[in-house]
């Protein structure tokens, strides 16, 4: 494999001595790799990145080989193609990315959020299937109206252009948006945590790959692609999440993922960032770690 140092990180990033960039598919990658055992692969939800993993990741590292990384479009993975932020196009991606690593199918793939139904897709249509899937907060249904309609104008195309998202990025900050997105998601974050949602936010790229990563899903034929899926999948939902809303989420697992195991956890949207040693255990007891 060929990785090279990330010198353009922060030099307050969590995990940063174990961050790399590689070239893959056109991309160039922020990856963060760790460890040695069984592979799990981690993928983080949209507008975030590979911090929101620094929580759970020294609870996982003794026991697993972890490969995080900032999606394209997001975080510090440069080089994206905005018009191609759809599940399918990021799959082949990390197809393309885990071979250049050398690393193998993954044991596991985790995703928070959104990073699940790409999971979810990664698994249906690429090379490198995962042995077991692992969903906290997955997205998959739509925002409930009122998020629909604070998130809407984000969403069209004159938003996911590079001078509204240039826009975007200079006045997030300084209005409080994302302070307010946080809160929003009924999950008490550190200010440290918080901090670094507000670096992302400022910078357009980001802001533009995860208003165009949103834009692309396409969630009803995800569904139906997966009915009949053979890979395990473990999901954890949370009974506080206005974003992803735990009644009509587990209508749509129960129609479309009846084979899955459930959790139902007193906790908001980021439940990964706020109760990692929880969320550690259902990414250990899916690979079958004691």
């Amino acid at each position: 494999m060929t990785l090279r140092p990330a010198d353009d990180i922060p030099a307050d990033w969590p995990n940063r001595d174990r961050s790399r960039r590689v070239r893959a598919s056109g991309l160039d990658w922020h990856v963060q790799i760790d460890g040695e055992g069984p592979l799990v692969v981690l993928l983080h939800g949209t507008g975030a990145s590979v911090h929101s993993w620094s929580p759970i990741w020294p609870l996982l590292r003794p026991q697993v080989r972890l490969l995080a990384v900032d999606l394209p479009g997001h975080g510090f993975t440069r080089g994206a193609d905005y018009a191609r932020l759809d599940l399918a196009s990021i799959a082949q991606q990390l197809d393309v990315l885990i071979d250049v690593l050398g690393l193998g199918s993954p044991a596991l793939v985790a995703g928070h959020s959104a990073g699940f139904p790409l999971a979810l897709r990664w698994s249906l249509l690429g090379q490198h299937c995962a042995g077991s899937l692992v969903g906290f907060a997955p997205s998959l249904i739509p925002p409930p109206p009122a998020y629909a309609l604070f998130l809407g104008p984000l969403v069209n195309p004159l938003a996911t252009s590079g001078p509204m998202a240039s826009l975007l990025a200079a006045t997030i900050g300084p209005s409080g948006m994302v302070d307010r997105l946080l809160d929003s998601t009924a999950s008490i974050l550190g200010e440290e945590q918080k901090r670094r949602y507000r670096t992302l936010f400022a910078e357009s790229a980001h802001v533009r790959g995860a208003m165009n990563f949103m834009a692309a899903s396409d969630l009803p034929v995800l569904l139906e692609d997966a009915v009949g899926l053979a890979t395990p999948v473990s999901l954890v939902v949370g009974d506080l999440d206005a974003w992803v809303p735990p009644e009509p989420l587990l209508q749509v697992i129960r129609r479309y993922l009846p084979e899955a195991k459930v959790e139902r956890w007193s906790a908001g949207h980021l439940m990964h960032e706020t109760e990692p040693e929880r969320a550690a255990r259902v990414i250990l007891d899916a690979l079958g770690v004691a």
